[in-house]
């Protein structure tokens, strides 16, 4: 039997879009303003998920913090002009916006808001989500429920009637905190075996399965 839900709530960094190429571009393109050795792809992707700020800690632990202003400016002023070089939509997701259009459809990631804004109306998905959260869209960012909370409290729906869909282990322990249903996705850039132990209340390996389990 389906799972009914009013309002879907999908991540977007490795749930959405596959964007794993772009920002291990913009990362190595920081490190070599840097004068640092590049980064393999792998090596940034296991960092996405938690926000520009702590990507870029980790991405560049080399520099001393007095320099972190300076690296969120060469980041951003390079990744805002190139965040949509690689990146695009998962197979499968367009149908899956498609057929939970009678549902309330909302983004809450941790990337920045005009980030994510910018990736969306890139994607020419922007239309099919009735609201975007970003990082910065409320005080605190996931696996603090904080963004989830604004989505349940926008869209008056209570949180039996909501999932909380990514790739993530902190996706799940944000959905768990807001006491809403929690999906993991393992086909993204999120680490399998966290995503896991994490304890989804469903995990699925490709975005049609969204449609045999929600209704």
């Amino acid at each position: 039997m389906k799972i009914p839900v009013d309002l879907v709530m999908f991540d977007l960094d490795g749930t959405l879009a596959d964007t794993g190429q772009d920002l291990a571009g913009s990362v190595n393109f920081t490190r070599a303003h840097f004068n640092l050795a590049p980064l393999p792809e792998p090596s940034v992707h296991v960092h996405v998920g938690r926000g520009v700020e702590h990507l870029l800690k980790q991405a560049l632990p080399e520099q001393s913090p007095d320099h972190f202003h300076e690296i969120m400016r060469v980041f951003l002023n390079h990744y805002e002009r190139h965040l949509l070089d690689q990146t695009v939509l998962y197979p499968g997701v367009r149908d899956v916006l498609d057929y939970f259009s009678g549902k309330q459809r909302v983004v809450v990631s941790n990337k920045m808001y005009r980030l994510t804004l910018s990736v969306v109306r890139g994607l020419g998905v922007e239309d099919c989500f009735d609201a975007i959260f970003g990082g910065d869209s409320a005080a605190e960012k996931k696996p603090h429920p904080a963004l989830l909370n604004a989505a349940l409290k926008r869209f008056h729906v209570p949180a039996r009637g909501a999932v909380m869909i990514g790739d993530g282990d902190i996706d799940i322990e944000a959905g768990k905190r807001a006491g809403v249903m929690t999906c993991g996705v393992t086909y993204g850039l999120g680490n399998k075996d966290d995503l896991i132990a994490a304890r989804p209340d469903v995990i699925i390996d490709h975005p049609a399965e969204l449609s045999d389990v929600f209704c």
